[in-house]
Formats: structure tokens, C-alpha cells, sequence
């Protein structure tokens, strides 16, 4: 099977390197091969992988501010040969392909993307979020993180301010020395970020307000001093959130904090989401997620209260009403989140998402373009 775009084992971190990834696939794989030397009438191949916990199952950890699930029971959903119904078999053979190319990418000490697997065959992938929640479902059965399996996701994130990134220290990313931005680059254990002559880290939901606030040179002639712009272009990619948990661990805690961290999204149930991915993790990688989170994150806006008392604005071009999917996906939210609950972490986000569904009402960022 041919690979592309595949990179050394020099630059996978020691971290990726697990011995339960081994044993899992070579127990896997020899299980199945065991299994189809057997009669058809006795054998019946198949693979089980770790069902991950819905929210309704987690609960915000008081010590890392981590998303984490509360259940130490664990369910399991097993694909076989032939299966049940065609979907069983086709999700039978798409695991069982994905895990080859994994195990290819081991032994020949390679990275590769999800993008790659992906086009190893699209027309039976079908999509691109079919490679991404096998991948990430192998990962969460195995206890792992994605680089433990050799895959790394193409990064997205873009970043602009005043910092040095240092490796084994020689520095690697000058961004004070450059007007425009960069994407995100990916953290290693040993990296150290200089960010002495910033004061704020402004994470920003969306690429074009951030591209305009870069143009405008913001991060170098705000009030508040210099800092560093950051957008993970919507929902953030796991390069992004590393980056920035690090940025936040070496600043210091508490009142002895370096940098203050704001985030900007629109004021609408995906704005909220996203901001909670920042700061708590996600349901995809509840294992991971404590190396993930960003505690320290305050929510600026957009706020309806932002706007002319959470009504539409004269011209009504930003002021919007929610959507059918806007009104299910804040209902879901109150209902199943630790986070967005009554009595939860986030009460004034809360809050916010109920005054959208009363209001009927959603506002979005480039609601500020006048003022920026």
C-alpha cells in the first residue's frame, strides 16, 4: 500500500513512542488472521474498539479544569465479518484498513496525516470524518494520543505577536520579527516560548477578523500593550490548543500570571462551544484533554449585551435570529453539558445561551468592524 506525504521518525517527539500501540495492533491483527484460518462455521472476525462517553457522562475536573468522564464503566462496540448489516461490514473493513496503514507507518518509522489516509482511498472512506473518528476512536480504545499511532493532523492555527519559540535553545520562530502571521507550530517536550514583552494572548474564532487585526498591526499598538493574536480558524485543531496550554503553563497561575488570555467568537451557541473547547477540552479527546485545556481563559465577546441591548442593530446585517439547528444545538447544550448546566462551571455562559433562545437572537464578531 502506498503512502504519501509521510515524514521521518526523527521528527515523531519520544512521546509517541508507546508500547501498548504495538501490542494492541499485533494482537488485533493476529486475532483476525487466527480467526479466518478457522472453518466459516467457527470463525467470525472482528474487532472491538472503546465507545466514547456522550456529555451527559463527564464532569469538569476541579483540579485541571478538564473536561473528564465520571464513569469508570466502559462500553464497547464491536464490528465483525460479515456483519449484521452492510455498515457493520464496511466499518469492519474501514477499521481494520486504517489500523494497516498505522501499522505500516510504525514499522517503517513514518508520520502521516488523516488528510493521507484519507486519500489512500476516498471513494470508499466516503469522507474525511470517517478516517478522523476511527483514527481518534483506535487512540481513545488504546489510551493514546493520535502521534502515539504515528498520525499527526495537518494544523490549521494561525499566529501572530511578540514571542520567541526556542529549541534546545536556538530559536526556531521569530514572530516579533515578522508583520505577518504564521501557522501555529507544532510543541515539542523541550520547547520553551519567550514571551516576555507580551502582556494578553487574544484567541480569535474567526480567520478574517483575525487577518484584519494583524493587518492593523494590533498586537504591536493596542492600549493594553503588546501581545499575540491566535485563531484556530472555528473549532481548534489539536496543535493549536497544545500550543497554547503550554503558553499558559510557563506564564505562571493566579495573580502571578504573565499573560492574560481573552477569547473573541461570535455570540452563538457554536461561539460558546468553541470557547469551551478552548478552555475545558472536548468530548473527542477526553483522554487527552488535560494536557489540552486553558483554565485561565476569559470570554470578551460577543455578547448580546455588546449590541443594542441583545436586539438587532439599526442596519440588522450582524444581529441574527437563530436557526432551527441554532435553537437544538443551545437546548442540547443546557441539557448534556457539565459546562452550560444550571449549576455548572460556566454560569454566566450559561446565562448567555438562555437569553439566545428567549431573545431569538444571535450576533456576529464582524458586528465590531467599525470600531476595529
Amino acid at each position: 500500500m502506498a503512502l504519501r506525504n509521510i515524514r521521518p521518525q526523527a521528527e515523531v517527539p519520544d512521546q509517541a513512542q508507546d508500547a501498548s500501540v504495538r501490542a494492541y495492533i499485533d494482537d488485533t491483527l493476529t486475532g483476525l488472521l487466527r480467526e479466518l484460518t478457522l472453518p466459516p462455521s467457527e470463525g467470525q472476525p472482528s474487532i472491538t474498539l472503546r465507545s466514547r462517553p456522550d456529555a451527559s457522562s463527564c464532569i469538569v475536573n476541579p483540579v485541571n479544569g478538564a473536561l473528564e468522564t465520571v464513569h469508570s464503566s466502559t462500553s464497547y462496540r464491536t464490528y465483525t465479518w460479515p456483519g449484521n448489516t452492510a455498515y457493520e461490514s464496511w466499518k469492519f473493513t474501514v477499521v481494520i484498513r486504517v489500523l494497516s496503514v498505522i501499522d505500516q507507518c510504525l514499522r517503517e518509522s513514518r508520520l502521516i496525516s488523516k488528510r493521507d489516509i484519507y486519500y489512500i482511498d476516498p471513494a470508499y472512506f466516503q469522507t474525511q470524518t470517517t478516517i478522523n473518528n476511527v483514527v481518534d476512536d483506535i487512540a481513545y480504545t488504546i489510551g493514546v494520543n493520535r502521534l502515539a499511532l504515528n498520525v499527526e493532523a495537518a494544523g490549521k492555527g494561525l499566529i501572530a505577536g511578540s514571542f520567541l519559540l526556542l529549541r534546545d535553545s536556538v530559536v526556531v520562530l521569530n514572530a516579533q520579527s515578522v508583520s505577518e502571521d504564521n501557522l501555529v507550530p507544532r510543541i515539542q517536550d523541550n520547547d520553551k516560548i519567550d514571551v516576555s514583552n507580551a502582556r494578553w494572548v487574544l484567541v480569535i474564532e474567526k480567520e478574517a477578523v483575525f487577518h484584519r487585526l494583524v493587518r492593523n498591526n494590533y498586537h504591536n499598538k493596542a492600549l493594553a500593550g503588546q501581545g499575540i493574536l491566535i485563531t484556530g480558524k472555528g473549532y481548534p485543531d489539536i496543535c493549536t490548543r497544545q500550543f497554547l496550554h503550554k503558553l499558559s503553563k510557563d506564564t505562571g497561575s493566579g495573580d502571578h500570571r504573565r499573560l492574560r488570555f481573552y477569547a473573541l467568537t461570535d455570540g452563538d451557541p457554536h461561539g460558546l462551544a468553541i470557547i469551551s473547547t478552548y478552555k475545558y477540552g472536548s468530548l473527542a479527546y477526553l483522554h487527552e484533554n488535560a494536557g489540552l485545556t486553558l483554565p485561565c481563559l476569559q470570554w470578551l465577546g460577543l455578547k448580546l449585551a455588546d449590541t443594542a441591548n441583545g436586539t438587532q442593530d439599526s442596519s440588522g446585517s450582524h444581529s441574527l435570529t437563530l436557526t432551527i439547528r441554532d435553537r437544538k444545538k443551545i437546548i442540547s447544550m443546557l441539557r448534556r453539558s457539565p459546562i452550560w448546566a444550571s449549576d455548572g462551571a460556566e454560569p454566566e455562559w450559561c446565562a448567555e445561551l438562555q437569553r439566545m433562545l428567549m431573545l431569538n437572537v444571535k450576533v456576529e464578531i464582524e458586528k465590531l468592524y467599525d470600531e476595529l
